[in-house]
């Protein structure tokens, strides 16, 4: 079923004048609605008198960086999806925007119809989780897959759009074998040019939600040089 963009705000936050403008027109061809702004600080303000249902991120920005948006943003529990648009593609650079609570991510120059595929893969995978059961049980820890949260110990602990679906996949293949690739094409939906250090780093990050001890994780488990188990 396609996802009815008319309905889904959109804001981009890129400094690039020309580029700005690109996006705008063609996502607003496409049927979303749009806000476009330079900066973050102009973000920030936005996020706060406007329902935005996903964010496209420059990663260098005046004032503020992307990157320290995102962080800001994932701190205060804000977990509006992020596509983060950046001139460096280094592993380093992708880990770090991804360990900021990016969602994904898009090194410049980039394909426009590519741009407009991962923004719709996004905007659906937030629609509704992948798993059947909307909450479910590891050990001490509830997990919401509706409201994209987890509760340990009474604290509410938001997740990202990807860190949910990620996590929903497992579940439902608890106790299996899942390898990168099936993990990359269930949960992404799209073909990646990047090392599956990316998958890597959303497991690390959901270990530190869920996991009492990360480093020594008794749920989401590690198959040597294969991809990862959930155990419940």
């Amino acid at each position: 079923m396609s996802i009815q963009p008319h309905l889904y705000q959109i804001l981009v936050v890129e400094d690039d004048p020309s580029l700005r403008e690109l996006l705008e027109h063609n996502l607003r061809f496409e049927g979303y609605q749009v806000l476009s702004i330079p900066d973050a600080i102009q973000a920030e303000n936005t996020l706060q008198t406007e329902a935005i249902d996903l964010m496209i991120l420059d990663l260098m920005l005046p004032h503020k960086s992307g990157l320290e948006l995102c962080r800001q943003l994932r701190q205060a529990k804000n977990d509006i999806p992020i596509i983060m648009l950046t001139a460096k593609s280094t592993s380093a650079d992708i880990v770090r925007g991804l360990n900021a609570g990016a969602d994904d991510y898009l090194g410049k120059p980039f394909e426009l119809m590519e741009l407009l595929a991962r923004v719709e893969s996004l905007l659906r995978r937030t629609q509704k989780s992948v798993t059947q059961e909307s909450i479910v049980r590891l050990g001490e820890v509830e997990i919401d897959f509706i409201q994209q949260c987890l509760t340990r110990k009474g604290e509410k602990i938001s997740l990202t759009a990807q860190e949910s679906n990620l996590l929903a996949f497992l579940h439902q293949n608890a106790g299996e074998v899942m390898s990168r690739e099936q993990i990359m094409q269930a949960v992404w939906k799209h073909d990646e040019l990047f090392s599956y250090r990316t998958i890597d780093t959303h497991i690390t990050r959901l270990r530190q939600k869920i996991e009492v001890e990360p480093s020594k994780p008794r749920h989401i488990l590690t198959a040597h040089r294969v991809g990862y188990r959930l155990e419940v």
